[in-house]
């Protein structure tokens, strides 16, 4: 199965014998992931929508996840533009990608109330009262035909994001995703839809068809009565078919990410159903009137975000020239100026970035606040911890355990330097809960080496260090899931960009070639294949 998302069949349709009862017209279902506030994009969902009306009066538009954070436009509105815009195609149904709680599930909430799309989630339960916080399904009707659609969100949300937010005042995890038995809620959904004498389920997912815990392609092997699966959160663009339960074909289809292609399910009036993915960029289509209100919002951002901050001489790269990103496999000179910025601002011994949470390169020349933004959008605060030897190591371990083809996970360093040898097997061990919670005797980690008093010297086990960073990732899971019960203190409420702001003003209002030109030589991935 690895290899199934190279098995793509992009602009051809699908057939799969599904609903039974006549149709007076033929239905349309138009979907997107992983927007990431790509907010351009829904200029043409409105306009695809458009379409399709004047073809058929059944046309509803999904979204399956990640669509109020990824750059300036979530971070500077809290998400609130994105859903702005949101409600101008507008959409019918979504469900909850991981990083709709980045700014909080109380924010999360409002947010939701806001849309006019309906949530939909089966797998996110409030554990004092035992009840979900959104419907698992809603029936529609299409002349004769009755449609589910159901909500499934991503199950390792609850450990991949700070894990306050789901915490009462006593420090209680008090929601639940379903990790453990995730396959049992979405099967019962299901049931529970089939009960409605719907003809066609329809789930529209966050959980990725490669993620480790349970994917996609797992869910549909495992559960039976599922038509279709609209998924996201891997950003593959995907358009094929996988047998469930009973051996039954499903359509799994996913859009890539922001705004690449959008995803139109046909359900015809032969009774059959089709699908096929609209590359965006050889689609001409317009929607004036979202194209104003689009423009209106990015002419706020930019107001609030032309702030001008520094100057550099060079462009710190997250990606090489052919667009290939590598700020999740290797160093590159962008990590290392966001952990050398972590680490002057918070006084610590080491400094740390994980590659998943750099989003942009930063561009040679002005620097603005909205730059900054584009880089690091997700509002995180600095943090400082106090570790011991044998943690970091453990850290470092689970960084490198993974990246084939590449890890969020992976680790940006300053005042550390690392070799990992990916000859020797992994033996990262992952919970039930989808984190990294203990590492056998064979370690990839070789070679480790921490600056203390101008002096290059080895990491020793049982010694103390301080360590600056994110609170995402010094408190969550994945690498920082092996600081685990290290003290931490948040430094003065200062947000990860004023960090890269101040320590910019550090430098002399300038970051110059002489420093950033070129990766430091920190981190060495040796014996790669």
């Amino acid at each position: 199965m690895k290899d199934l998302k190279f098995l793509l069949l992009i602009s051809v349709t699908l057939l799969v014998g599904a609903c039974t009862p006549p149709y007076s017209r033929p239905v349309y279902i138009l979907y997107d992931n992983d927007v990431h506030c790509s907010i351009e994009g829904y200029e043409k969902m409105a306009a695809l929508r458009a379409d399709y009306l004047k073809q058929s009066i059944y046309v509803n538009v999904v979204s399956c996840g990640d669509f109020i954070q990824g750059n300036k436009v979530g971070s500077v509105s809290k998400g609130r533009y994105p859903i702005a815009a949101m409600n101008a195609v507008p959409y019918d149904y979504v469900t909850l990608g991981n990083h709709e709680f980045d700014y909080g599930i109380g924010q999360m909430k409002k947010l939701m109330w806001w849309l006019r799309a309906k949530c939909l989630c089966c797998n996110l339960t409030y554990l004092p009262t035992g009840k979900d916080l959104f419907p698992a399904y809603d029936v529609r009707t299409y002349g004769n035909t009755k449609v589910a659609f159901i909500g499934v969100a991503t199950p390792t949300t609850i450990t991949n994001t700070i894990p306050t937010n789901f915490e009462d005042e006593e420090g209680n995890i008090v929601y639940d995703f379903h990790q453990s038995d995730l396959v049992e809620i979405v099967q019962q959904a299901v049931n529970a839809a089939r009960m409605e004498n719907v003809d066609c389920v329809i789930l529209i997912s966050h959980l990725g068809d490669d993620t480790k815990m349970i994917s996609s392609i797992d869910l549909i092997q495992q559960t039976t009565g599922i038509d279709v699966v609209l998924d996201g959160h891997s950003h593959h663009v995907i358009n094929t078919k996988v047998a469930n339960q009973k051996g039954d074909s499903v359509i799994l289809a996913s859009t890539g990410s922001n705004f690449r292609y959008v995803g139109r399910l046909l359900i015809t009036e032969e009774y059959a159903l089709q699908n096929e993915l609209i590359d965006l960029s050889k689609y001409e289509g317009q929607h004036a009137r979202l194209h104003s209100r689009i423009q209106s919002i990015l002419k706020k951002v930019e107001n609030k975000t032309n702030r001008y901050v520094g100057y550099s001489e060079i462009t710190l790269n997250d990606q090489d020239e052919e667009g290939k990103r590598l700020v999740r496999m290797t160093e590159t000179n962008l990590g290392d100026f966001v952990a050398d910025a972590m680490r002057a601002q918070s006084g610590a011994d080491i400094g740390v970035s994980n590659g998943g949470g750099l989003r942009s390169s930063l561009l040679a020349g002005n620097i603005t606040y909205g730059d900054l933004l584009q880089v690091l959008p997700f509002n995180n605060s600095l943090y400082k911890v106090q570790a011991t030897g044998q943690q970091i190591l453990d850290a470092l371990e689970v960084a490198v355990c993974d990246l084939n083809p590449e890890s969020g996970d992976f680790l940006h360093v300053s005042g550390l330097t690392y070799t990992a040898d990916m000859s020797i097997p992994t033996s990262v061990h992952l919970n039930i809960d989808g984190v990294y919670d203990s590492i056998g005797a064979t370690r990839r980690i070789v070679e480790t080496h921490v600056l203390r008093r101008g002096q290059w010297m080895p990491i020793y086990p049982d010694s103390l260090y301080t360590i600056g960073g994110q609170n995402y990732l010094l408190v969550c899971g994945g690498a920082a899931g092996m600081l685990n019960g290290t003290q931490s203190m948040e430094i003065e409420h200062k947000v990860d960009v004023d960090v890269l702001i101040d320590y910019i003003h550090q430098l002399g209002d300038t970051i110059r070639e002489n420093m950033y030109l070129e990766p430091q030589n920190r981190i060495q991935i040796i014996n790669t294949k």
